[in-house]
C-alpha cells in the first residue's frame, strides 16, 4: 500500500470508527460512492491498520451464552464463570449474575415473581438496584431455613421499594383439605390472585435425583416422597413436578401452595437459575419441559447440557 493510499483509507477509517460517522456521510464528504468507502474500511482491516478487540467480560463465557440460547431456544442465556466448583461459589457467582439481569430488565410496571433457594437468596443480597415492581412469592415455603420464599421476597422488596406478596405457609401439606383452609386466608388467597399478573419470574430447579432441592425434604415430611419418586420425578420448578424427558407428573397440586404449572406457561419470561454438578439433569429436564425461557447458569454445566444435547 502506497503512501498516497494509506493516508486516505487512514482517514475513512478514523472518521467511521473514531468519529462515527456512517459510509454514507464519509463518501459525500470526499465526493466518492458509498461502495468505495466500504472496500477501503475492508482494506483498511485487511492491512492491519484498524483492528477490533472485544473485551469479554471476566465474569461471563460469552460463546458458552450464547451456545446455549441458540441451542435451546432461550430468550436470554448467561453461562457465568465460576473459579472453583464449591456449591457456595457457584451460588454466589449465579446470584450475582442474575442480580445483575434483574436490575437491568425489569422495569416499572412489571410484576416480579420468585421463588426460593441458596442461590437466589445469593442474588438478593447482591441486588442493589432495582424499578419499582410489585413482588410476588411463587410458593409456599419448602423448608425452615434462612433461604426461605419469605425471606427472598422480603430483600427484593425492600431494593424494589414496590408491595409485596408473600405466602406465609408450607408448599406442600399433607392433605389437600389443609391445602384449601390455607388459600383461603386472606393474604394467601391475595398472593394467589397475583399469579396471573406476573410478567417476569425468577425460579431456582429443585434436583431429585441426585437429590439437592427443599420441595424433595418437604415431601418426605409430607410423607409424598416415595409415590413421587416412582412416578419418576428428576425436577421441580416451584411445585412443577417434571421427569427427564420435561413431562409434568406426580402431581401435588391439591396439596401444595404454589403458582399452578399452567400460570407458569403464561408468565411472559420465566428465568431458571440454577447451576453445579447436581443439578445437570434437573436443568436439563426443565429445560425439556417449556416451561424455562432463560437461564442463568455455571460454564461446567452450560458445556454438560450442550454436551448431552449435541
Amino acid at each position: 500500500m502506497g503512501p498516497d493510499e494509506l493516508v486516505r483509507i487512514s482517514h475513512v477509517a478514523r472518521r467511521h470508527y473514531l468519529d462515527g460517522l456512517t459510509k454514507i456521510e464519509i463518501a459525500d464528504e470526499l465526493g466518492v460512492s458509498r461502495f468505495k468507502i466500504a472496500r477501503m474500511l475492508e482494506d483498511a482491516l485487511e492491512q492491519g491498520l484498524v483492528k477490533i478487540t472485544i473485551e469479554a467480560p471476566d465474569s461471563l463465557d460469552l460463546d458458552l451464552s450464547m451456545q446455549l440460547r441458540a441451542r435451546f431456544g432461550l430468550t436470554r442465556a448467561l453461562a457465568v464463570i465460576t473459579p472453583g466448583t464449591t456449591p457456595d461459589l457457584i451460588q454466589d457467582r449465579l446470584g450475582r449474575a442474575a442480580a445483575d439481569l434483574l436490575s437491568e430488565i425489569v422495569t416499572e410496571g412489571d410484576v416480579l415473581g420468585l421463588t426460593a433457594g441458596r442461590t437466589l437468596t445469593a442474588m438478593a443480597g447482591h441486588l442493589r438496584t432495582l424499578a419499582t415492581c410489585e413482588v410476588v412469592q411463587l410458593a409456599g415455603v419448602a423448608a425452615p431455613t434462612p433461604e426461605n420464599g419469605v425471606e427472598v421476597i422480603r430483600q427484593v422488596s425492600r431494593i424494589s421499594g414496590g408491595r409485596s406478596r408473600a405466602i406465609f405457609a408450607p408448599l406442600l401439606v399433607e392433605t389437600a383439605a389443609t391445602a384449601s383452609a390455607l388459600r383461603r386466608e386472606p393474604g394467601i388467597m391475595e398472593t394467589f390472585r397475583r399469579f396471573d399478573s406476573v410478567t417476569k419470574a425468577v425460579v431456582a430447579i429443585g434436583s431429585w435425583s441426585p437429590p439437592d432441592s427443599q420441595l424433595y425434604d418437604n415431601a418426605g415430611r409430607a410423607g409424598a416422597l416415595d409415590e413421587l419418586l416412582a412416578a419418576g420425578v428428576k425436577a421441580e420448578i416451584c411445585a412443577t413436578l417434571i421427569d427427564e424427558n420435561g413431562a409434568v407428573v406426580g402431581s401435588v397440586a391439591e396439596r401444595s401452595l404454589a403458582v399452578s404449572t399452567e400460570q407458569l406457561r403464561h408468565i411472559p419470561e420465566v428465568i431458571a437459575v440454577a447451576g453445579g454438578p447436581s443439578k445437570t439433569g434437573a436443568v436439563a429436564a426443565a429445560l425439556r419441559s417449556g416451561i424455562v425461557d432463560s437461564l442463568v447458569t455455571d460454564a461446567a454445566l452450560a458445556r454438560r447440557l450442550l454436551a448431552t444435547s449435541a
